[in-house]
């Protein structure tokens, strides 16, 4: 099953950051972990393939995840730019499946941004921001597909 560190390995994290010791793998890992997710959650794009269960709470659904493949059938869907649209009945169900299946189709500004941000984690454990360096924000600003987080 795919997952973060199929995007990014541990091993390639730790050349990255120029670490060849095993005392903070899991420190590495956490971090692995959270630079994808942020980078997904921030674009609406990701990077891995997963299933996903969506729920209709109205007469449509607006699905901004990317890429996207659908498994339900029966219901009425559009496709946009920027989304899916999914018609159906309060409660109905979509099950679909996003992200690429193959890592080497995901787009390089993402991957340099998730190594970017896997050295700023390791780097600052001390320091808190609200939002993504700017440098960062240069790198996945363009692959942002929804106005809101």
């Amino acid at each position: 099953m795919a997952d973060a560190l199929s995007v990014i390995s541990l091993e390639q994290a730790k050349e990255f950051l120029v670490v060849d010791f095993d005392d903070r793998d899991a420190e590495i890992t956490r971090h692995i972990k959270s630079a994808i997710g942020y980078i997904e959650k921030y674009t609406n794009v990701m990077m891995y393939n997963r299933a996903v269960e969506y729920v209709l709470t109205g007469c449509l659904l607006e699905i901004y995840d990317a890429p996207i493949s659908f498994v339900t059938t029966g219901l009425k869907t559009h496709q946009n730019v920027l989304s899916v649209t999914v018609h159906g009945k309060v409660n109905d169900v979509v099950d679909a499946t996003i992200g690429f299946t193959d890592i080497t189709d995901v787009p390089q500004d993402l991957i340099e941004a998730a190594y970017k941000l896997i050295t700023y984690l390791f780097e600052n454990k001390d320091i808190y921001t609200a939002g993504l360096p700017w440098d960062i924000q240069m790198l996945v600003n363009k692959w942002r597909r929804s106005a809101t987080i």
